[in-house]
Order: structure tokens, then C-alpha cells, then sequence
């Protein structure tokens, strides 16, 4: 059981160091993408005012044609004929009357040179959606106006040089500035507005002149707009119609240039702030996923780990008899060893035992014998006692032999043996044989060593 659960908290460990190592490489991945994104959004904000400066006015008004706005006729009327008149005239006068007809085919030819050149030339058509501006000498007329279609000018001091468009005409601006709050919003608005009084509009500018002033206004009004906010988080798009732009804008254009605003609108804005809310929403969200899927991910590892855990409670139940089997096992071999080694023990034990036991009884044998014979020789001490004299006796005569000279002499007489008298010591015989006052024996110096 202690297996399973140290295998358990193993398991347990390893997964909770995965998904750890997982959660730090991920919020490290996350911090450096947040400090991209911030780089990168601080670099769009200054980049987009710096763009909207650097953008010029044909990038604003590409979309509109000058020469829509504004076309310009011109006077193809011509004095032709006058040749053929003169000429005619000339020979009216001249030439008999019989010759006048030549006179008259010249006027014939320059009345039709001068219908051909002026007259027909003198008719200037204004189509629908345009306004003709009627001239004197190249001045408009304050009363007088054009009407749509084919207009007919015989007169040499009247025309119509300009036909003005009447349409509306659609401007894409973009304006793009930082507000109160340091934050950079940029404007896209498309202003609509057409030519109401021709005459002012020709007078006083042209196409590309009003798309000047035009675009400074507007341009004025939308910083104004952008600087004056507080809060970056507010929406500018969707707004179909700014009266008080509109109005504004004809306050300066209107009796001036003879235009009319109808409407302005602001179909887009570019708020990084609101972008970046955005983003951020987008981001929270899938943080949540994140969130929610590490929570799966925690809740699959769990039941993995407990799928794993019943495994090896499984296989411990199953290994469990396998072990007491084993243990039984291992407890008759360590029995069965012990008994072996005790017997071996008490084997030798009994042996070494045998033998120490054998080895005294035989010292307790030589002891009991030694003790006997002690015990014999004190019951037999006389016996000893004579047999010690009598050893002593045999020694000192033994030694008297070996130390006393072979042949003595005894007052005078030489070559008296040793007697049973003279087996005392040497000393002896001196004391008895001697008075006193001098050896009484002359021991003859020996002939030859003592054997």
C-alpha cells in the first residue's frame, strides 16, 4: 500500500510540475507579447498623426474631377465671309450687270462661310445637373440665367464660357490628432456639398481653391473636435449626420464661394484606445478560455491520476497475494536457514563440547592418578624414607669412587684399596685418620685420570 501511494504523490508531483512549468513558459510568453503589443500601439499612435500631417490634398481629393466640377466652353464663333463679301461688293461695282451673278455667288459664298463659322458655332448646350454661367464680355450677368439644353448666343457680346455642376460631390477627409488625455484619435468624415450660386463659385474660386479652403475648415473644426475630448473611450463612427459641422462649414463657405454643405457624416474613426479596449475584451476572453481550458486540463489530469491510481490499487490487490506468497515464502527460507545454522551451531557446540568434556576428564584421570599415587607415596613414606637413604648411600659412594684416588697409603703402606670403611666422603676420612697435627695418609699423586 505504501508503494501505491508513493507512486500515487509521484504521479501527483510530475503533473503539477508540467502544468507549473507550463503556466510560467506561457506567462512569459503573454508578458512579452503585452510589451510588443504596448510598443507597437505607442508607435501606430504617433504614427498616426505624423501620416494625417504628411498626407497632401490631391491624396484627400483624389476622388473628385476637377473638370466635373467645373467645365470650361469655349468661344468658337468666328466672322467668317467677310473675304467673299468684300469681294462680291467689288465687283458689284465694277463688273457690268450682266456679270452681277458673280458678284452674287461671292455674297452667297460668304453668307455661308459666316453661317457656318458664327452661327452655327453659336450654340452652347447645358446638360442636365450643370448651370451655364451667361457672360458679357467675359463677366457674368447678375439677372440673367441659362436654361438646360441648347442655348443660341447670336449675339457677339454674350456667352456661356462655364457650366458649373450642380451635383453633389463627395469629399473623403481623415484627420488625426491627440487629445486631452494624450491619446491619438484619427477622423474619417465624408462631407457633401454642391454649387448653389455658379456665379459666386466662378468669381471668387475655383475647383482646387475650394478644395483648399475647404479642407482647412473641416481639417480646423475636426482637431477641434479631437482635441477637446477628455476621454479617449468615446465612439465617434456611426454618426450619419453633424448638423453643427454642417452648419459651421456654411458659416464660412456658403456666401463666399457659393457653395452649400448638405451633410457631413463620420463613417470611421481610428481610437487606438478603443481598439485597445477591444483587443483587451479579446484578450479576457481568452484568458477565460485559457482559464477554463487549464481547468479541463487540471480536471483530465486528475482523472488521470486517479484512473492511474486505480490501476495500481488493481495491480497491488492482484500482486497483493503474489506478495504474501512471497513473504511466506521468504519466511520458511529464513526459518528453514536459521534452523540449518542452529543446528550447525549446536553441532559444533556439542562437539567442541564433547571434546573440552573429554579432554578434562583426562586431566581429571592424570589428576586422580597423580593424587593416588600422591596418596600411595605418603602412605608409603618410610619406605621412601629408606629408599632415599639408600639412593644417598649409593650416591655418595658413587661419588667417593669417583672423586677418591685409587690406591692410599696408610702409615707408610701403599696400595690399601678402598675399603667398605672408606666409603664416606673424603672429608671424612681425613677427620677420623688425621690427629690434628698432619695428614696421617700420603696420598700418592694419582698415575692416571679417574675413570
Amino acid at each position: 500500500m505504501e508503494r501505491v501511494q508513493d507512486a500515487a504523490g509521484d504521479i501527483a508531483n510530475e503533473v503539477g510540475d508540467k502544468a507549473s512549468d507550463e503556466l510560467q513558459a506561457s506567462i512569459e510568453e503573454g508578458r512579452k507579447k503585452v510589451q510588443g503589443e504596448i510598443e507597437d500601439k505607442l508607435g501606430a499612435m504617433v504614427g498616426m498623426v505624423t501620416d494625417s500631417a504628411r498626407e497632401t490634398l490631391k491624396e484627400q481629393f483624389r476622388g473628385i474631377d476637377e473638370e466635373e466640377v467645373l467645365r470650361f466652353v469655349p468661344d468658337r464663333r468666328r466672322f467668317a465671309g467677310i473675304g467673299p463679301l468684300l469681294m462680291g461688293l467689288f465687283l458689284l461695282v465694277l463688273l457690268p450687270s450682266v456679270l452681277n451673278v458673280v458678284a452674287y455667288l461671292f455674297f452667297l459664298g460668304g453668307a455661308l462661310a459666316f453661317g457656318a463659322r458664327y452661327v452655327l458655332n453659336a450654340k452652347v448646350d447645358v446638360p442636365e445637373g450643370y448651370e451655364g454661367v451667361l457672360c458679357r464680355f467675359g463677366e457674368p450677368y447678375e439677372n440673367k440665367e441659362t436654361r438646360n439644353g441648347r442655348n443660341w448666343l447670336f449675339r457677339f457680346s454674350d456667352y456661356i464660357p462655364y457650366l458649373v455642376s450642380k451635383r453633389d460631390q463627395v469629399v473623403d477627409m481623415h484627420n488625426a490628432n491627440f487629445t486631452a488625455d494624450y491619446a491619438s484619435i484619427g477622423i474619417s468624415s465624408q462631407i457633401v456639398f454642391q454649387v448653389v450660386d455658379a456665379k459666386k463659385f466662378i468669381a471668387n474660386t475655383t475647383p482646387a481653391g475650394i478644395m483648399k479652403s475647404l479642407n482647412l475648415y473641416a481639417s480646423y473644426i475636426a482637431l477641434r473636435i479631437i482635441t477637446s475630448v477628455e476621454d479617449a473611450r468615446v465612439k465617434f463612427s456611426g454618426r450619419d449626420s453633424l448638423d453643427n459641422i454642417v452648419a459651421a462649414l456654411n458659416d464660412h463657405l456658403s456666401d463666399d464661394f457659393g457653395i452649400e454643405v448638405t451633410n457631413v457624416s463620420m463613417p470611421s474613426a481610428d481610437n487606438q484606445i478603443l481598439e485597445d479596449l477591444e483587443e483587451i475584451r479579446t484578450l479576457l476572453k481568452e484568458i477565460d478560455a485559457m482559464k477554463e481550458k487549464r481547468q479541463v486540463r487540471l480536471e483530465s489530469a486528475v482523472k488521470a491520476v486517479e484512473s492511474e491510481l486505480r490501476t495500481k490499487r488493481k495491480q497491488a490487490r492482484r500482486l497483493t497475494p503474489e506478495l504474501q506468497q512471497a513473504k511466506i515464502s521468504l519466511d520458511t527460507d529464513i526459518t528453514e536457514l536459521v534452523n540449518e545454522k542452529r543446528q550447525e551451531v549446536l553441532i559444533e557446540a556439542r562437539r567442541k563440547l564433547e571434546e573440552g568434556a573429554s579432554e578434562l576428564d583426562r586431566d581429571l584421570a592424570n589428576f586422580r592418578a597423580r593424587l593416588k599415587k600422591a596418596i600411595s607415596l605418603q602412605n608409603s613414606l618410610e619406605a621412601l624414607k629408606r629408599n632415599f637413604e639408600l639412593r644417598t648411600s649409593k650416591l655418595k659412594r658413587r661419588a667417593f669412587n669417583l672423586i677418591g684416588p685409587d690406591q692410599v697409603t696408610v702409615l707408610g703402606v701403599s696400595g690399601i684399596g678402598t675399603g667398605v670403611g672408606l666409603g664416606m666422603s673424603k672429608d671424612v676420612v681425613k677427620n677420623i685418620l688425621s690427629d690434628g697435627s698432619g695428614p696421617l695418609v700420603d696420598e700418592d699423586p694419582p698415575t692416571q685420570a679417574a675413570g
